[in-house]
């Protein structure tokens, strides 16, 4: 290993890339060996500039070079297979890979919890960017559940705006929903109107509450695609939609996109790995609904949305 001779600190400032000579002229010309690039992404992570998906795919291997397997024979980045056999390890491959991937998740749930909560404590507080830290909550979300309970409290009692998302995905999953749905909507509430649908999607969608649809009763003033997604994995109710119907707009249209977002074919991968549906077993009236909403907001949106749903109610209603 060539010693450290230079500080480049192009596209991370706040932690610049401590590199040799040689090392540093491959990380500037996007043409680093993929071994390379992995002891540097799990440093920086993946997503920093000079190491990002631009350059370089998942596994470290340059662009520049990707026709060419040849050039890094000897120096691959470690496969899955190399990482798991060693906690550390395959924590620091997960950093590396663009998301957490299921065999990912699969092979860290061979370890003890109790041990994934001390490597991913020690990682996420010597962390010196949000990137890794975020995905050491992933893993917390994803992996540890109720055992990260005294440390996601721990985090809100010092809280980090900008880790609001991965940690609010944590929190569904180790805290009560009451407690946990508390510390996330008094955060929301305080995000600008134009960001709070995407965010809260983001934020809320784990949760699988209906306390969710109350909250987003009293908040939603307009209309936004997000709503009708976080309103589908949120439990909602037949008798919720027609009530939604009734006060029409921006809450109908809500109505109507969370019906919608209950069919199975539609292209949504997170709304389909949760594959939502309207609860109630009693929707003898639904056409009779959904064809005199329609008849109150004739616009082509409605119309065909109303079609779909109709003919796809077997799906939709549980």
């Amino acid at each position: 290993m060539n010693a450290i001779s230079v500080v480049e600190a192009v596209g991370d400032y706040q932690q610049p890339y401590k590199v040799c000579g040689d090392c540093h002229q491959r990380l500037v010309t996007h043409s680093l060996r993929p071994i390379e690039w992995y002891n540097l992404a799990v440093i920086h992570s993946h997503n920093k500039y000079l190491l990002s998906d631009d350059f370089y795919d998942d596994n470290g291997v340059s662009y520049e070079f990707e026709d060419n397997s040849t050039s890094f024979l000897g120096y691959e980045s470690p496969t899955l297979n190399n990482a798991k056999g060693n906690l550390a390890d395959l924590i620091d491959f997960s950093i590396t890979k663009w998301s957490l991937e299921e065999e990912v998740i699969v092979a860290l749930k061979a370890y003890s919890p109790l041990n994934i909560l001390d490597y991913v404590k020690t990682n996420f507080h010597n962390a010196n960017n949000i990137e890794i830290k975020s995905r050491m909550l992933e893993i917390a979300a994803e992996v540890l559940g109720p055992v990260a309970t005294g440390w996601i409290r721990e985090l809100w009692s010092n809280y980090n705006e900008e880790l609001l998302y991965p940690l609010a995905e944590a929190t569904a999953t180790s805290l009560p929903t009451k407690e946990g749905l508390h510390n996330v909507l008094t955060r929301l509430n305080a995000i600008d109107k134009k960001e709070l649908p995407i965010a809260a999607f983001s934020c809320l969608y784990r949760f699988g509450s209906s306390d969710v649809l109350d909250w987003i009763e009293e908040t939603c003033k307009e209309f936004n695609d997000n709503w009708g997604r976080l309103a589908a994995v949120s439990h909602p109710t037949w008798d919720r939609m027609k009530d939604w119907l009734n006060k029409g707009r921006p809450l109908s249209l809500i109505a109507l996109d969370t019906m919608e977002n209950c069919i199975s074919d539609f292209s949504d991968p997170i709304i389909e790995k949760i594959s939502p549906q309207v609860l109630g077993t009693d929707t003898d009236d639904l056409e009779q609904v959904l064809t005199a909403y329609y008849q109150n907001d004739a616009v082509p949106r409605v119309k065909r949305k109303v079609a779909e749903i109709l003919e796809n109610k077997d799906v939709i209603f549980g």
